[in-house]
């Protein structure tokens, strides 16, 4: 009986042997899978975070206090700048305005808060002798011109306001127990208040003039607006 062996010169075949988990290449590829699925679900959750913050209900005007019901609670992706605006959860205090005017769905930036004893102006109410544009409203732009209709020569106007900003209005009545004339109120800086009521003390005929204004389409840049319904909250 003859034993069978191999030619001289031709090299056996290595059995192929199971991978050990020992294997520092095995390990290498699993560290790496797993770094790749924990750096996937990070990012997946940063782009899908949102936060919670205030935006104006209406449109928000210096020296109007701000009330519960000019605010509402908005789901916002924000870049890096969630920290400058007024968050959801936080309370605002009363006897609260801005410094400037928010239109109705911007955010609200936490710099634009004052308290109403230190903003620098005053509210004050301005009869109005004609009629007031239809574009003029709370949040409004105008500017408020006084002309002395008294003299023989009817003077020049003069625009004793420019740009302010309105809180409200009243546009009044014509019927026969009232003299129909409209109101508004009106935020107006330090300095420029003695103008308006020297005008109104001297009866001269004041005239309002609507300022376009443009308004911020998606409440602030960079920012996008979600639906609180599609976050799985409600305001």
């Amino acid at each position: 009986m003859s034993h069978l062996s191999s030619p001289a010169g031709v090299p056996r075949a290595r059995r192929l042997s199971r991978p050990r988990w020992r294997d520092p290449r095995l390990l290498i590829g699993a560290v790496l899978v797993l770094v790749s699925l924990v750096a996937t679900t990070t990012l997946v959750r940063a782009v899908a975070e949102t936060t919670r913050v205030w935006a104006a209900a209406v449109d928000l005007v210096p020296g109007g206090e701000l009330t519960q019901e000019s605010l509402v609670p908005v789901e916002v992706k924000l870049p890096e700048s969630a920290g400058a605006y007024i968050g959801a959860a936080s309370s605002i205090e009363p006897g609260t305005t801005v410094r400037a005017v928010v239109a109705t769905g911007e955010l609200i930036p936490l710099s634009s808060l004052v308290a109403l004893a230190d903003l620098p102006g005053r509210v004050v109410s301005v009869d109005v002798s004609s009629a007031l544009p239809a574009a003029v409203g709370p949040g409004s732009s105008v500017d408020i011109w006084a002309t002395d209709a008294r003299a023989a020569d009817v003077a020049e106007p003069d625009a004793i306001l420019e740009g302010v900003d309105v809180l409200s209005v009243d546009r009044g009545t014509r019927d026969f127990t009232s003299s129909g004339a409209a109101r508004i109120e009106v935020y107006v800086p330090d300095g420029r208040i003695s103008s308006v009521v020297r005008a109104q003390a001297a009866g001269h005929h004041i005239s309002v003039v609507a300022v376009p204004r443009k308004r911020a389409a998606d409440g602030v840049e960079g920012a996008e607006a979600t639906d609180p319904a599609e976050a799985g909250e409600t305001p």
